[in-house]
């Protein structure tokens, strides 16, 4: 007789996909089926709810849902659904609705990933608020690095709710020399250019200024660089007209959303972040992990992927000088480079794995059910 599986609901209220999506399509991708029936509940017209489905897991449109933590109206149909489908588990990223639900749903067991850093809470009324709040409607809660483990410390959370288990990737092959020259050429990198990319959302915790500033400082040694901004987000205007007035149109590119993210991270030639604070930052990872060295403000868990002078560089958060210097010091020194470049792709298989990711959290699924 096959043994009965284990009924899992993943709760997101993102309509984007966004680390914590992208974060599910790896554990979806990677899941033990024959052990675990996992279903995806998201906001109607999520951009997620194509790719789940093209996995072959089922999704769940709620109508209700907005695309935030707390929503009241959520309440009612995502209890109903919860009673009704009776889960094992409820794993949630970000939705406090949805743990209400679970908690008045009778589901016996909750979990609860938090993706970004929190906020350092000083009130000690609402620190104990939290706390409260993350024993009533929480079993477990992941943080996806210790950087994240340590804030929502920090910001009032009991320690002994929570686990590290950081996020995983999929190792990306470094392209041909053809493929990256393709790649390249069609993000109007010239031939025989070195490409440098930052590959976050244009909003302001990213710190693309000081990304910008490094590279005006660079271009004015090098003219064989070429410097990407990947992504898009609310400022991209105001970036785009502070690059013109530097002077560095034609220099840096703005490729704005970019579908396969992946082939141009991999075809990098060094992949920087600039943010004043990360949880851990998936676009170094996925660089990383074909071979591209990288540079990094040391905010948050950045420092738990770049390993200083190894696989790259670490520097202050907003030091656009040292950075600059940095990236300087890599790509002018080809024996340094290649070392950073097989350290940084043995670092990512060693650790990061969206492989190891899926077992290891199917481990403490398996573990609560044995208590």
């Amino acid at each position: 007789m096959a043994e009965e599986k284990m009924k899992i609901y993943h709760v997101l209220t993102d309509k984007n996909i966004g680390g914590a999506g992208r974060w599910l399509l790896y554990y979806l991708k990677y899941c033990n089926q024959d052990r675990f029936d996992v279903r995806v509940v998201l906001p109607k017209d999520s951009r997620l709810a194509p790719a789940v489905a093209q996995l072959g897991f089922p999704v769940i449109s709620m109508e209700a849902m907005e695309d935030r933590s707390f929503d009241k109206k959520a309440l009612k149909p995502l209890t109903e659904l919860f009673q009704k489908e009776k889960p094992d588990i409820v794993h949630t990223h970000a939705s406090l609705t949805a743990r209400m639900a679970a908690r008045k749903a009778g589901v016996p067991r909750i979990f609860h990933t938090k993706h970004c850093m929190e906020a350092a809470e000083k009130n000690t009324l609402k620190k104990l608020a939290k706390r409260m709040v993350n024993h009533k409607y929480s079993d477990c809660i992941i943080a996806v690095s210790k950087a994240v483990r340590r804030s929502m410390i920090g910001g009032g959370t009991d320690p002994a709710q929570i686990v590290v288990l950081y996020n995983g990737i999929d190792m990306i092959p470094a392209p041909s020399a053809e493929e990256k020259k393709a790649i390249l050429s069609s993000y109007g990198v010239p031939e025989g250019n070195l490409a440098v990319g930052i590959a976050a959302r244009l909003e302001e915790v990213k710190d693309h200024a000081t990304f910008l500033k490094a590279a005006e400082l660079l271009a004015k040694k090098r003219e064989d660089v070429t410097f990407l901004v990947i992504g898009d987000g609310s400022l991209r205007e105001r970036l785009e007209a502070e690059v013109k007035m530097m002077g560095l149109r034609g220099r840096v590119v703005f490729t704005g959303f970019v579908q396969e993210i992946e082939r141009l991270e991999a075809a990098l030639d060094l992949a920087v972040i600039t943010s004043r604070e990360e949880a851990l930052c998936l676009s170094l990872m996925e660089s990383m992990s074909a071979g591209v060295p990288a540079v990094g403000t040391d905010s948050g868990g950045v420092s738990e992927v770049l390993r200083h002078g190894e696989n790259g560089f670490l520097v202050a958060v907003g030091d656009a000088e040292d950075l600059a210097r940095r990236m300087e010091e890599i790509l002018g020194d080809q024996a340094l480079y290649e070392k950073m470049s097989r350290n940084a792709k043995a670092w990512m298989e060693e650790g990061f794995t969206a492989e190891k990711m899926a077992a290891r959290l199917e481990k403490l699924y398996m573990e609560g059910e044995k208590r």
